[in-house]
């Protein structure tokens, strides 16, 4: 099997990394704000794919 890069996939995977950053730092000022943070994994099936997109579900309080 053969993956190639293509001209949109350096790009998402930058997004993804800034978007990481982000979302990492809201969860650390949520818990040190006294906020209890729940995550989950959520498995979503596509039609277009065998493999399925893994997102993450996220619920604070206190």
């Amino acid at each position: 099997m053969t993956v190639t890069v293509t001209e949109e996939q350096p790009e998402a995977a930058e997004n993804l990394r800034e978007s990481m950053g982000i979302f990492n730092n809201a969860i650390r000022v949520a818990a040190y704000r006294g906020l209890h943070v729940e995550l989950k994994l959520l498995q979503m099936h596509r039609t277009e794919g065998p493999n399925p997109v893994t997102q993450v579900d996220v619920l604070a309080k206190l």
